[in-house]
């Protein structure tokens, strides 16, 4: 999809505007490795309109270059110019078409400023080894999505209509909505679209996930969502599905939720309550399917009990409906929370 990206992060994103005069283009992309190396590309490369799909230029640089991109995120704006970094997985040795030598003052401006605020983004071990392991293991994800959903843990098995049909009910009047983390999933978008939605994202720390189901109408980003760098009540809606288990500990679950409230009106939050306290399939999935062929590195369960404390204790103040919902993976536990004020409007 061509949307236009520059007004996009306008529109959503906290980012700083510098006083450098880099391009009249509306996006320049800053790319560097994981040891700080900065690189200045041609013109044509460094520079593009505001009507970009960011995973098709990722596509286009990996194939030319090789330069194996990671992660992509908004920087800052310069004037008019809006910065997006790319990172790369290993530091490049590409010096006849990477030339670093023609970097000009302003460039090295941009990369202090990066250096100084963005140097952290992502030193969390957690993080690290989430975004490793779905590199490491891209295709078994795509064997997993391709022939292990398709011929034996089916939509049919996953009860996926009804699922879809619930999601429907919880889903309220609105114009945008936000999957934190949507990895290999796209129920809530199917959902959105139907309800049309007019700006439905889909967010995921890990760029290999959101090359895995592509969708048209779709805008992909690519940030880790505990950083909170997207303006307030940016979307009327927030949804996180399997998400709070693949976060640290406690505090950073609450860090999510205090994110979730901060950018949306309304929350769905689907989660899988402990496989590990339940027998038969689930247990066996986590332990063999999960954790030891996809290398899933969530570990931060929650049984249902722990799940409604949670939520109850972190929403006080809001509307909270709870359902469960049950297929061939173990048993999910549903929160939708709403502003009191709206519980009433579907």
């Amino acid at each position: 999809m061509k949307y236009n990206t520059y007004k996009f992060y306008k529109e959503k994103y906290n980012l700083k505007t510098l006083n450098l005069m880099l391009t009249d283009a509306q996006i320049m992309f800053l790319i560097y490795d994981e040891k700080y190396n900065y690189y200045y590309l041609d013109h044509s490369i460094t520079k593009e309109n505001a009507e970009v799909d960011i995973l098709d230029k990722i596509k286009e640089l990996n194939e030319y270059y090789h330069l194996e991109i990671t992660n992509f995120y908004p920087v800052c704006y310069c004037e008019n110019t809006l910065i997006i970094a790319f990172k790369t997985e290993i530091a490049m040795n590409l010096v006849n078409k990477i030339n670093s030598s023609k970097i000009t003052d302003n460039y090295l401006s941009l990369i202090t400023y990066h250096k100084n605020n963005y140097s952290t983004l992502f030193v969390s071990e957690n993080v690290k080894k989430e975004i490793s392991m779905s590199q490491k293991y891209i295709n078994r994800y795509r064997f997993h999505e391709k022939i292990l959903k398709r011929y034996i843990f089916t939509k049919k098995r996953r009860r996926k209509q009804e699922f879809h049909d619930l999601l429907y009910q919880l889903l309220p009047k609105g114009h945008s909505v936000i999957d934190v983390s949507c990895g290999d999933s796209s129920d809530i978008f199917v959902i959105a679209k139907k309800k049309k939605y007019k700006t439905i994202v889909g967010n995921d720390i890990c760029l290999n996930y959101l090359n895995l189901d592509r969708r048209k109408n779709i805008i992909y980003t690519n940030d880790n969502v505990e950083l909170n760098r997207i303006k307030r009540e940016s979307y009327d809606v927030s949804f996180c599905k399997n998400t709070l288990h693949h976060m640290n500990n406690i505090t950073n679950i609450n860090n999510m939720l205090d994110f979730l409230d901060t950018i949306s009106n309304t929350i769905i939050i689907v989660e899988i309550m402990n496989p590990k306290e339940y027998k038969g399939l689930p247990q066996f999935l986590n332990k063999y399917l999960y954790t030891k062929f996809l290398k899933d590195v969530g570990s931060c369960y929650l049984n249902e009990e722990q799940f409604t404390n949670l939520i109850n204790d972190k929403f006080k103040k809001k509307y909270i409906e709870y359902y469960t919902f049950t297929n061939i993976l173990g048993t999910y536990k549903i929160a939708k929370i709403t502003k009191k004020d709206d519980k009433y409007e579907n």
